[in-house]
């Protein structure tokens, strides 16, 4: 029962997450009849920033390579990418981990008949079906992985140790909360054989104690959502721009009054309340009685008119001012993207970005923290696939898993920086590494390349640059079309060479 229970510890964490995340979180009320009257109205307005701080961070999650200095394990690897759709599977793996925290991979060997591993099967898993259960006294260790899910009617788990398979199933009419809740899930043959009685224990196909599961996280032992301290933020903002919605017909269309002679006064209409009807539910067994009293004359309804006998006066109730709901929103969403370490112009919707080095200062906890996932991440997709080549029958595998450049520099003022760099004495192979470029990318564009044509290449970067700013700005005014802009970046991008040939002749 540790297993069952450790998932059922973690299940509403990752509900919680997976709501944030696709925006289903409902509206905190102080009030529990205006939050009654609303959801019988069904208005739902709600603005889903707290996705942000996940999006931000798959957004440069990106493998560059899986391979391997030995050329045939490299082929293999590059099967299992193949024949396993990681190119689609993986930036999904990325993505649920960090909404979640956690995820799972399973790596199963494909036999044939014989038994013979002839290929690898690698899927996701989702924390909420899979839990690693960790040793209490080696806490980096695994103790073993369970899955439970609902097959016909009945619960079934699995748990995976290092050197064999558990399968259990639920008694009929049981609900798996208890020990005895629980049985041995037998394999059921073809025909009218009986069933193996130890065929619920499966030991492992491969000669050596390892989980054939591999646990994903941003964190040790378990992850958090990156999002998790987006989650009080985005409830203000759902509260701000709700009821701020709820204000709109009223800029529009004011409500109005009319005042009476106090002699005049008939008060008849302004009872029993200020609430219609319909904007209550039904009666329902112990949710309280409903305004179930006469009309009131006084309808809060945009363009309504309150009509008081004996005239004294008439005039408009003044709507609320929208900047008492935008500008505190505005704050909470600059406040999202500081406690969740993303940079606020991934929230802004104005469409304005800073860039150059201003960019660079800004997006510095985003880098790091990607480069962070890039470490937790890449060693567990190097243990995956070393226990994949594993099955396939290599002795000492060994896997390098490569990423994309969390940032790079891609600005006129960045390489003229970087072109400064090296005419004071920074060593080329360090100053093009700051850039965001990899280390076998810088090795080999240094490859048989002196100081003066090294400077061309980064002046030639440099032009490139700032060339590609003013293309867009100039596409902004529509004096070039965004097509012709990328052909002609396209263009010169291929031509550096020459372009650096051309240079150096003038």
């Amino acid at each position: 029962m540790l297993g069952i229970k450790a998932l059922d510890d973690a299940r509403p964490g990752y509900a919680k997450a997976q709501a944030y995340y696709d925006g289903d979180v409902e509206e905190v009320f102080s009030s529990s009849r205006i939050r009654r009257a609303l959801a019988a109205k069904g208005i739902d307005f709600r603005l889903n920033f707290a996705k942000t701080p996940v999006t931000a961070v798959v957004k440069r999650l990106k493998i560059a390579a899986i391979t391997s200095p030995d050329d045939a394990q490299s082929e293999a690897l590059a099967t299992i990418w193949r024949e396993n759709q990681l190119a689609l599977e993986a930036p999904d793996l990325h993505s649920k981990t960090c909404m979640f925290g956690d995820g799972y991979l399973m790596v199963l060997p494909i036999e044939d008949d014989k038994g013979t591993v002839t290929g690898v099967e690698m899927y996701y898993n989702s924390p909420t079906t899979v839990r690693a259960v960790y040793r209490e006294d080696r806490p980096r260790e695994v103790d073993f992985f369970i899955k439970r899910w609902i097959e016909r009617g009945q619960i079934r788990a699995e748990l995976y140790y290092d050197d064999h398979v558990e399968r259990w199933t639920t008694k009929k009419d049981s609900k798996g909360s208890e020990p005895g809740d629980w049985e041995p899930w037998l394999v059921t043959p073809d025909g009218d054989e009986s069933p193996d009685p130890d065929s619920w224990f499966i030991p492992h196909t491969w000669d050596w104690k390892q989980h054939p599961v591999f646990h994903f996280r941003n964190a040790r032992p378990y992850g958090r959502p990156e999002h998790a301290d987006a989650y009080g933020a985005q409830n203000a903002v759902t509260k701000l721009t709700t009821t701020h919605m709820g204000t709109v017909d009223y800029q529009g269309a004011p409500q109005r009054y009319a005042l009476t002679e106090a002699a005049n006064t008939d008060t008849s209409d302004l009872e029993p309340g200020d609430w219609d009807d319909d904007d209550w539910p039904p009666n329902e067994p112990n949710s309280g009685p409903r305004d179930s009293g006469d009309d009131s004359a006084l309808k809060a309804d945009p363009g309504g008119m309150w009509l008081l006998r004996g005239f004294k006066g008439v005039g408009e109730f003044k709507a609320a001012d929208p900047k008492a709901f935008l500008d505190p929103a505005d704050w909470y969403v600059r406040a999202m993207a500081h406690v969740s370490d993303t940079p606020s112009h991934h929230f802004d919707i104005s469409g304005d970005e800073p860039s150059g080095e201003s960019r660079r200062r800004k997006d510095a906890p985003l880098v790091d923290k990607v480069e962070d996932r890039q470490k937790l991440f890449g060693a567990t997709w190097g243990e995956a696939h070393v226990f994949a080549l594993k099955l396939l029958g290599f002795a000492d595998p060994v896997v390098d898993v490569r990423w994309k450049p969390a940032a790079m520099v891609e600005d006129s003022e960045g390489w003229k920086t970087v072109s400064e760099k090296v005419a004071n004495g920074v060593p080329r192979k360090q100053a093009l590494m700051e850039t965001g470029y990899r280390q076998e990318q810088v090795d080999e564009w240094l490859d048989g390349v002196d100081d003066a044509e090294l400077q061309r290449r980064v002046d030639i970067l440099a032009s490139l640059a700032d060339s590609a700013q003013k293309l867009g700005a100039a596409a902004a005014l529509e004096v070039v079309s965004k097509e012709q802009v990328t052909a002609l970046l396209n263009g010169a991008l291929s031509e550096v060479e020459l372009l650096a040939g051309v240079q150096e002749a003038t």
